[in-house]
Order: structure tokens, then C-alpha cells, then sequence
């Protein structure tokens, strides 16, 4: 990394100084640490005073000599700051417009007609005796992993996942990079709830955290150690931190907006990567050999491929939701009627993504996840090629770019 410009540490420094007004809104840094202490012992910057050093930035960016593609790439990355810092002014702007501004790409009204689809899919892919409902819940029980079980297991997951992504994607990770895991329960109930969360922490090095105890199915495990580390966001961080951080001194790449069109893409290919390691028919077949504790109590291997295939559309369910509440306004109890009536869920569940809507920073989330996912699918397919994958690895890439 080259010696910083006025202009890259002004950036740095505006999106730091928007986290301590929204606690959580960088999800990492590892940019000069210099900045984060300037940030930390420094008084809170006033949201008007951060409004007026978001346009001076925009002002500025057109005489930084940046080719067209980067210059359009901050310049996304500063409208979405600049939209967070006018929803803390109390500026009024539609969820809609917001979004736009927030994640470079525009919020569709939801289907009922496509969940109603997905419904009748999952009923038959969960075929059996009793309502859908009954025979979710007796899967939870059979494919629940004890806790004691855990890290081995989802060590095991993320094992498998590496060895492939290194047969793949050769010389692609950085030599010293590495995956930290943690077993994390929730201390109180009210707490947002994640089975697990990546948090990458520079230099190569990730930390995912397990939480034991929330939706750990050992069907979920290799999908799990794809998405956050082996070919998702823990190698798609590494090989940005080294191949534009390090070598091409691209600053805004140290650090990730929780609110940015970078996170919708990020979490576009950490949904996609199961994809590119394997079939739906090898997913099902390691899971059974290597993770099953009964494989004579199990559907048969085409069920449970069409199980898989069908669990892939659920973020159709959560961005239904998503809508529901924050464009429709559904109180509480009529969201979580909605989603017991879907009878997938449990009520724990369909809670804690209430918490996540909620809360400022993971309010859209239920957007994100679903719109990441399917940008990328259409542009590349359900099962993307390893070059067009690895052009998204490291590249920078907006949405619109894709659309």
C-alpha cells in the first residue's frame, strides 16, 4: 500500500465517523490504524457537519486522476454514505429511494404469486405424512448437530469447502491467510441471532463465529463454510486486501459499509459459492457420508437433492417479508402470522428477523441476501463458471454493473 492521499483518509475517516452514529455500519477496517484512533478519541461529529464532508468528497472526486471505472465505483460508495448520514438528519426519503442510493440497484414489489410457487415446491420436496409444518419440525429434530459436535464439524465443513476452492481457483488465496473459528452463544434472548457470522479482521485472517445453538443442521454445514470462508467472504476479502489493497493502493477496499452496494455483491457471491464447489447431487452425497449420524433414517438421495434445490429460494420468503414490513408496514403480529402460515419457520426465527429489521444497521438485510443472490445467478447462472466466479473474487463490481 502507497502512501495515502488527503482524499482516500477524508473517505476512510467519514465512513468511521458514521459508525460511532450507527454502531456496526463498518463491519470491518483494516485500513491505517492511525485513522481509527483519530475516530475513537475524538468527540462524535456532528451529522450535519459529516453531510457537508460527504458532498465536499463527491465534489472532489473527479480531479483525483481515477479511471472511470473506479471514479463510478467511489462515487457509489459515497452516495450510499452520503444516504445513510441524510437518514440520520431525519431527511425524508422513500425506502425505495433509499435503497437505490444504499445498494445500486432498485427494489422491486414483492410477488405473492412467485412465494405461493415456492411454497407448493417445498411441500413436495418435504414430502411425507402430516402438515408441512409437522414434518419440518420432525427434520429439525433428526438434523439438529448436538452442540458438543459443533467446531468439529463445522471444522470438517470448512476443510472440505478449502481443498476445493484450492483445486479451483489455484494460487488465487494469499499464502498466509486463515480462518479463526469461534463458538459464540447469545447471552441474552433479545441479542440478533446469526448460525454464523464472518468478521474479517485484515491481514488475511477471518474469524467466523458459531453459534452452537441457532439453526445448526448438519445439512446446512457445508453451505455454511462456503458462505463465510472457502470460496466466500473470507476468500473473497483475502484475495481484495492483497490484489487491491496491497498492490493496486485502492483504499476504499480496507473497509466494508454494512450499507453499500459492496455488501450486496459480497453477499451475492457468498451465496453463490456452495454452487461452484459442487452439484446439488455431490452436496447431498458428502453430507450424507461425512456428516449424517443415521444415513438409514434419511430421505433418499433425490429428496433430499430436491430439498437442497428448493432451500436455495427461501430468500424469496425473507425479502417477501422484508417488504411487508418496512414498504407495507405490517405490525409484529401480522408478520409473524405471515410467516407461520408459511410453516417453515419456527417462531424463534421468524423473531429474530424481526430484531434484524429492527435494527438500523441489519434493517434490509432481508433485501440483500435474496437481490445479491439472484443478480448474480441471472448474470452468471445457478452454477457459475470458475472464471466468471474468479472475475468476481477480484474485481470490483457494483450491481449496476450486472443489470
Amino acid at each position: 500500500m502507497n502512501k495515502l492521499s488527503k482524499f482516500g483518509k477524508d473517505f476512510l475517516l467519514l465512513a468511521l465517523r458514521i459508525n460511532k452514529h450507527i454502531k456496526g455500519y463498518v463491519d470491518f477496517y483494516y485500513g491505517p490504524e492511525k485513522l481509527r484512533q483519530i475516530v475513537e478519541n475524538e468527540s462524535i461529529t456532528s451529522t450535519n457537519k459529516l453531510f457537508k464532508n460527504s458532498i465536499a468528497l463527491i465534489q472532489q472526486l473527479g480531479s483525483q486522476g481515477y479511471n472511470k471505472e473506479r471514479e463510478l465505483y467511489l462515487e457509489k460508495l459515497l452516495i450510499a454514505m452520503k444516504t445513510s448520514i441524510e437518514n440520520l438528519n431525519g431527511t425524508k426519503i422513500s425506502i425505495r429511494d433509499q435503497f437505490i442510493k444504499l445498494y445500486d440497484v432498485a427494489l422491486q414489489p414483492t410477488k405473492e404469486a412467485e412465494l405461493d410457487n415456492l411454497r407448493e415446491e417445498i411441500d413436495e420436496a418435504y414430502n411425507g405424512s402430516g402438515s408441512l409444518e409437522e414434518r419440518i419440525n420432525k427434520l429439525r429434530i433428526t438434523r439438529k448437530v448436538p452442540e458438543s459436535k459443533v467446531f468439529l464439524l463445522f471444522n470438517k465443513a470448512l476443510k472440505i469447502t478449502e481443498k476445493r476452492t484450492k483445486e479451483l481457483f489455484v494460487d488465487i488465496l494469499p499464502k498466509k491467510e486463515q480462518i479463526i473459528i469461534d463458538i459464540v452463544k447469545n447471552k441474552k434472548i433479545e441479542e440478533i441471532k446469526w448460525a454464523c457470522y464472518e468478521r474479517y479482521l485484515g491481514n488475511y485472517t477471518s474469524r467466523i463465529e458459531v453459534n452452537p445453538t441457532y439453526n445448526m443442521y448438519w445439512t446446512s454445514l457445508l453451505s455454511y463454510a462456503a458462505h463465510e470462508g472457502y470460496p466466500g467472504h473470507h476468500t473473497e476479502f483475502s484475495v481484495k486486501e492483497k490484489m487491491l489493497y496491497h498492490d493496486l493502493s485502492q483504499f476504499e477496499h480496507s473497509i466494508l459499509l454494512l450499507k453499500s452496494p459492496k455488501l450486496l455483491i459480497s453477499e451475492g457471491i457468498a451465496d453463490l459459492a456452495i454452487n461452484v464447489l459442487f452439484s446439488y447431487q455431490n452436496l447431498v452425497e458428502i453430507g450424507l457420508k461425512g456428516f449424517c449420524p443415521d444415513i438409514s433414517s434419511e430421505d433418499s438421495l433425490e429428496v433430499m437433492i430436491a430439498q437442497h434445490k428448493v432451500r436455495k429460494k427461501i430468500g424469496l420468503f425473507w425479502y417477501t417479508f422484508t417488504y411487508h414490513a418496512l414498504i407495507d408496514k405490517y405490525s409484529d403480529e401480522q408478520l409473524i402470522s405471515y410467516g407461520k402460515d408459511f410453516e417453515i419457520f419456527d417462531e424463534e426465527i421468524i423473531k429474530n428477523n424481526l430484531r434484524r429489521i429492527s435494527n438500523p444497521t441489519y434493517s434490509n438485510i432481508g433485501f440483500t441476501y435474496n437481490l445479491g443472490y439472484n443478480i448474480l445467478k441471472e448474470k452468471y447462472g445457478e452454477f457459475p463458471s470458475v472464471k466468471d466466479f474468479r472475475n468476481l473474487l477480484i474485481n470490483p463490481i457494483l450491481p449496476s454493473d450486472l443489470v
